[in-house]
């Protein structure tokens, strides 16, 4: 039998092992929660030829700060996650943190946007609207982000 690897994350298990030292995945026991090295089912688990992990989704780095990045664009604006971005040397993090700061910019033209048109009075609905639509998304950012995921927040160019 060949050499059992986890079925969450990849990591390679030890032979008695019952849960993943790394994710904390329950091994299966007819399979030990892996496939075999060198097998067709290493490429096939998870339904095509390209690796998860080159998909965007991460395991390893700080995906904490990443995370923390999300929630300090709401406490500083843009300050925090320009800061973050010049300090970080994390690429994860540094992407997170992008995707902060052009959200906050794009959140700052909408309300703009939407304060020129209180003038119009349809803009009211989009000012009390739009800053919980900045706190729900900037929620989801970082729970994204601590899964290991860099999410792009939606309506929001890449300006940073």
């Amino acid at each position: 039998m060949g050499e059992n690897y986890c079925r969450n994350c990849g990591t390679q298990l030890d032979p008695d092992a019952r849960f993943c030292s790394e994710c904390g995945t329950e091994v299966a026991e007819d399979t030990t929660a892996g496939f075999e090295s060198g097998s067709e089912s290493a490429v096939d688990t998870y339904g095509d030829s390209i690796n998860r992990f080159e998909r965007g989704t991460r395991t390893e780095g700080d995906t904490t700060f990443a995370a923390l990045t999300h929630i300090l664009a709401l406490v500083t604006w843009v300050i925090g996650p320009l800061i973050v971005l010049v300090v970080t040397e994390d690429e994860f993090v540094e992407e997170n943190a992008r995707n902060a700061l052009n959200w906050q910019i794009a959140f700052t033209v909408y309300m703009l946007v939407s304060f020129v048109l209180l003038f119009l009075f349809v803009g009211i609905v989009f000012l009390l609207v739009l800053p919980v639509v900045d706190v729900i998304l900037c929620i989801v950012a970082a729970v994204k982000a601590s899964e290991g995921d860099a999410w792009r927040y939606p309506l929001t160019p890449s300006l940073v």
